[in-house]
């Protein structure tokens, strides 16, 4: 089988179809993923970090031994792909969803060309690279849609995606959070349909922030009971959906030289990251840590860009890399400040490990809100991060019923990797 594999090159886009690709790479078949490369710039400019991030990203699919298909990005799409991770709530929103449609067309040409010569079966791709869908219809073969990120679709009694409103929320709020998010909304279907237009096709899709889209297959890279409740969820989907849990695959050389010999499992350590693109806030970090030290823990911090100012705070018990073994982390300490990315919240959740999530916009608001609903810690906004709500969060995650409460989740869990689970989905697809 060969398949085309497509996302926007950020660690947390590829990560789980990374793990999916490998798995499909070890039984035999070809893929060739299609990815943005890292734009040149000048020895003298700061590198944004989720650019540097994207650098490395090239080189690790190289590695993984995809064959590497560049999809050159406009400079729109770039320079909104930088506002991403320096704007918080519905503007982090508007700058990721305008930089994930506006190459829709550019990205889906690209695809087409490569797909007529090595005629794929199957396109898999992240959900917010719609250029990928558009291509495997021009190409008429199934589409694969990978939900990386918290799910998008409307939640009982929850507030609106993206928003930040909590349960105690007014109706005024709420409404004009619909409004916001729906005008984001139809900027991006606009795109869309002109798109669609350009290719020959119809005009109308569905929208990716409604219900799952694909009609071949959905995967949802976590589980039912992690999740708001979502009942009608099935019946919403414009296809089958696939609950694969993280999809995990080999992180063996993540984090190669960190020194476990400093990590005493007999202390109380508290796992401290922002991710991959909002890493470059060291005073964020600093009020982060400290709450660490007030509640009598240590810090294992994932420092990212702010590695060099943090080294000169931290202190010498605690431990501070620029990158750390996250999936090995979460199931030995005894909880996790992060910033509500998908991929960190369901590796802790499925190691019963509680979490503080401190999120800067979209689904990292959706998985703060989830975590509270789960009772598996508690969620601080970035613009609130004053000592006393910080406490009482971080309290809460360390406390016996948090531990319990995400302890008895994660062992009501299907266990192991979920990037099988969804190879094996994809394999029975393409067998039809």
């Amino acid at each position: 089988m060969h398949a085309i594999f497509a996302a926007h090159p950020t660690v947390g886009h590829t990560q789980a179809l990374r793990a999916i690709g490998k798995t499909l790479l070890a039984r035999g078949h070809s893929i060739q993923f299609a990815m943005a490369p890292a734009p040149p710039l000048p020895s003298w400019a700061p590198i944004p970090e989720a650019l540097r991030a994207s650098r490395t990203l090239s080189a690790a699919l190289e590695r993984d031994g995809f064959a590497r298909v560049p999809v050159n990005p406009s400079l729109r799409a770039l320079y909104h792909g930088v506002r991403t991770s320096q704007t918080q709530g519905y503007d982090e929103l508007e700058h990721a969803v305008t930089m994930f449609t506006l190459d829709a067309l550019g990205a889906a040409r690209a695809l087409i060309e490569v797909g007529r010569k090595s005629r794929p079966a199957v396109v898999v791709a992240d959900f917010a690279y719609p250029g990928a869908q558009l291509a495997a219809e021009v190409l008429d073969v199934p589409f694969v849609a990978v939900f990386h990120s918290g799910l998008p679709f409307e939640a009982e009694g929850a507030p609106p995606f993206g928003s930040g409103l909590g349960a105690d929320s007014t109706a005024a709020q709420r409404e004009e959070a619909r409004s916001r998010l729906a005008r984001i909304e139809r900027g991006a279907m606009e795109r869309m349909r002109r798109a669609r237009r350009a290719l020959g096709l119809p005009a109308e899709m569905r929208s990716v922030l409604v219900a799952p889209y694909s009609r071949a297959l959905n995967v949802l890279t976590t589980f039912e009971r992690l999740e708001l409740p979502r009942p009608d969820l099935a019946q919403r989907a414009s296809g089958p959906l696939l609950w694969s849990g993280p999809c995990i695959g080999d992180r063996s050389s993540a984090a190669p030289d960190f020194d476990w010999s400093r990590f005493d499992p007999s202390a109380r350590w508290v796992y401290v990251s922002l991710g991959t693109v909002f890493n470059n806030q060291p005073e964020v970090y600093r009020k982060l840590v400290s709450a660490v030290h007030r509640a009598g823990a240590r810090a294992v911090i994932a420092a990212g860009a702010s590695l060099d100012a943090l080294q000169r705070v931290v202190g010498r018990e605690d431990i501070v890399v620029r990158f750390a073994p996250q999936v090995e982390l979460v199931s030995k300490v005894r909880a996790m400040i992060g910033h509500g990315g998908n991929n960190s919240t369901n590796e802790a959740l499925v190691a019963g490990c509680p979490l503080v999530i401190v999120p800067f916009g979209a689904e990292q608001i959706a998985n703060g809100q989830r975590v509270e609903h789960l009772g598996a810690g508690a969620m601080v906004r970035a613009h609130e991060l004053t000592d006393a709500k910080l406490d009482r969060a971080l309290s809460s995650a360390l406390s016996d019923a948090a531990r319990s409460a995400t302890r008895a989740l994660a062992d009501s869990l299907p266990t192991g990797d979920g990037a099988p689970r969804v190879a094996d989905a994809i394999e029975r697809l393409c067998a039809k």
